[in-house]
């Protein structure tokens, strides 16, 4: 059997969107042996957590797994003693495995001599008047005799003790990993059970991490296409190959969603700090206290009981795959598609529907694409492969929007998902009548969905837009609490003018932005509605100027605190609203018993007031006075000034009680007035 046969191939490939892949290998093999993986040192947690690995035959069964250690070249190598330098190997190894028996070839009769290592030995010794070095083994025979052999003779050395013959193997194993110090191998030692001769399938599967899938679109449209409103959508994905193994006439699959992924360190070794428990340095026995047994036959196990005529559960299996739909090509589409002008409309369905074959399959939370045929990359190499070839309902259209663009609307494609695939997000590429038209993007679209896609400016129609708004009378008023609202209404209108230069009919979709609390009183025609827009449709007709006007209203209100009113403030609102008929007889009753009783209020609030200011002005006099007072001496004109001074300040006093208590009076009754006005504007 040559060596392909031993090695495990990829036969399937599923990527996902959040970043790793499942690969399933497959290899044959007769008798028992080992297959090698081989990968990075960043894909092993992946690896390891996810391997599976089956013997589908009778007899033939896996007996373990094993993979290289998650330490540098110094770590592995502090386990064996042997450390051989690049230079004098054989002398190095030698020196260092002294004592150990081995078996020697000498010279060409093929002499064998067995012994124990006991050194090297060097000699200098002339040769032809030249100062030679000799390099001698020496060797304790089985006999108990030494001997000395010179290097030269000995054709090969077999080293007999078991251990130090794997601890040069395991040297030299690591040595050669080392150069290789980004990469890890996985070895899978499969057995046959005893049947040797039976050919076993041996299949292999894990996750690793791997670059995502990508979609790319392409929309052609032919003139005849525009006018039945359909357009060919040809879908590809982008697929790299990052790992070191072919990938030679694979299963591929897409898979689109997010299942939870993430990374966990399962190949890096991880060490428990323990605690560290010291011996006690005095032992002895002392009595115990022994415990009571539990007489276990008292107690049964508790258990979930089932209950009976339970069904069982079903058996596991993956949903129906669906077919996609044939391709309907109409006539026209040869235009489209310049390299295909030969052809007719039955041969290029026929040569599309070879060429892109996916099968779809609804996964719950994800969706997979399976491409159909065999697909074949290289080892770090990227391939574009087809997934969808189909046509569907297209519609060009312009659509404007003042926030995007302020001048000129957007060309669009209005497309709908017809086909029986779900459509990733993705960059389009749109092509018409074999010209380039522009790039969009096709955002994620499930079966049925429509979307609209920008790829250019249309320049041909100019759009200009203006707004003005006006404030309306007060049509209503209202009370709450202390505060009086008056509404009314503001009108917003929006003047839309576009000019068609071009000479042919265009659909246009105008977004008009909806404003917070506004609604639309006037419109030419009514608009669908999205999210955040209004979206009217015109038609254009070629060389054509026109003017869509759109006038929208939203009701605000003016705030006014009853508080802050006088009698004349509030007589006059009770006036208007009487004439507006906003208020009836009763309410305007209450206003105007309001008024009177905050008049006089104001009334209350004046007379305190003066008396304060009075007050005030009394006691800046008495300072006076009394510093007059103190300067004053002992002659009769200035006994007569003090007298009158003392009079004056006697006066004063008396008039601070009056003042006193007729503020006090005051007090009581604007306390009353206040809860009398909030009575009446609570109960307004």
């Amino acid at each position: 059997m040559n060596e392909s046969n031993y090695k495990l191939n990829v036969k399937k490939v599923v990527i996902f969107k959040h970043g790793v892949s499942y690969f399933i290998l497959q290899g044959k093999k007769k008798g028992s042996g080992t297959f090698e993986l081989e990968f990075k040192i960043d894909e092993m947690n992946d690896v390891l957590k996810s391997l599976f690995v089956l013997d589908t035959s009778e007899k033939g069964y896996i007996s373990s797994i094993s993979y290289d250690a998650a330490l540098d070249t110094a770590q592995l190598l502090k386990s064996i003693m042997l450390d051989i330098p690049d230079r004098d190997s054989l002398s190095s190894l030698i020196t260092q495995i002294k004592g150990a028996k081995v078996n020697l070839t000498i010279g060409t009769d093929i002499e064998n001599i067995s012994g124990k290592i006991m050194g090297l030995e060097f000699i200098e010794k002339m040769k032809e008047e030249t100062k030679i070095h000799e390099k001698l083994l020496v060797l304790l025979k089985e006999d108990g005799g030494i001997v000395k052999i010179s290097f030269s003779e000995i054709s090969s050395l077999d080293i007999l003790n078991e251990d130090l013959k794997k601890d040069l193997k395991f040297f030299l194993d690591i040595i050669i990993a080392g150069k290789k110090k980004d990469s890890k191998k996985v070895i899978i030692n499969s057995e046959s059970g005893g049947d040797d001769q039976v050919e076993r399938d041996i299949f292999v599967s894990y996750i690793r991490e791997s670059p995502i899938w990508k979609t790319s679109y392409r929309l052609l449209m032919s003139k005849e296409q525009e006018e039945a409103q359909r357009c060919l959508l040809s879908g590809w994905c982008m697929i790299e190959n990052t790992t070191n193994q072919d990938w030679d006439k694979i299963e591929l699959s897409m898979v689109a969603g997010m299942p939870v992924s993430f990374v966990y360190d399962f190949y890096r070794p991880i060490f428990i700090t323990r605690p560290k428990i010291k011996p006690p340095k005095v032992l002895s026995a002392k009595p115990t206290e022994i415990e009571e047994g539990l007489a276990t036959e008292s107690y049964k196990k508790y258990a979930e009981s089932k209950p009976m005529g339970a069904p069982s559960a079903p058996p596991g299996g993956s949903a129906p795959q669906k077919m996609r739909e044939s391709m309907r090509v109409r006539g026209g589409l040869e235009k489209a598609l310049s390299m295909t002008a030969d052809m007719d409309d039955a041969t290029l369905k026929e040569k599309l529907s070879t060429s892109t074959q996916t099968k779809t399959k609804d996964l719950g939370e994800l969706f997979e694409y399976n491409i159909s045929n065999p697909v074949s990359i290289k080892r770090k190499h990227s391939a574009l492969v087809p997934i969808l070839t189909e046509e569907i309902d297209a519609k060009k259209i312009l659509l404007y929007n003042m926030n995007e663009l302020e001048k000129h609307p957007n060309a669009c494609l209005e497309i709908k998902n017809s086909t029986a695939l779900t459509l990733e997000r993705g960059p389009a590429t749109i092509i018409y009548d074999n010209n380039l038209a522009g790039e969009a993007m096709i955002p994620f679209m499930n079966k049925g969905d429509k979307r609209i896609l920008n790829y250019a400016v249309e320049q041909a129609v100019l759009i200009h837009h203006e707004q003005k708004s006006e404030s309306r009378d007060v049509h209503r008023i209202g009370f709450s609490g202390a505060y009086c609202y008056e509404y009314y209404n503001t009108i917003k209108t929006t003047k839309y003018k576009i000019k068609n230069k071009a000479e042919s009919n265009k659909i246009l979709y105008l977004d008009h932005p909806k404003t917070s609390g506004y609604k639309i009183i006037e419109k030419p025609k009514e608009p669908e509605e999205t999210p955040n827009y209004w979206r009217f449709t015109l038609t254009l007709n070629p060389k054509d100027a026109v003017e869509f006007n759109i006038k929208e209203e939203t009701e605000n209100y003016t705030t006014y605190y009853i508080w802050n009113w006088n009698k004349e403030d509030i007589l006059q609102k009770v006036s208007f609203y009487i004439r507006k008929k906003f208020i009836d007889t009763e309410l305007e009753a209450k206003l105007k018993k309001i008024a009177e009783l905050i008049e006089k209020l104001n009334k209350l609030n004046a007379s305190k007031s003066k008396l304060e200011e009075e007050r005030n002005e009394m006691n800046t006099e008495q300072q006076r006075l009394r510093e007059n007072i103190k300067v004053l001496g002992n002659t009769s004109q200035e006994a007569s000034l003090r007298e009158k001074y003392v009079k004056k300040l006697t006066q004063q006093e008396n008039r601070f009680e009056e003042i006193k208590s007729k503020i006090e009076e005051y007090d009581q009754e604007i306390q009353k007035l206040n809860t009398r006005i909030e009575e009446k504007i609570n109960a307004l």
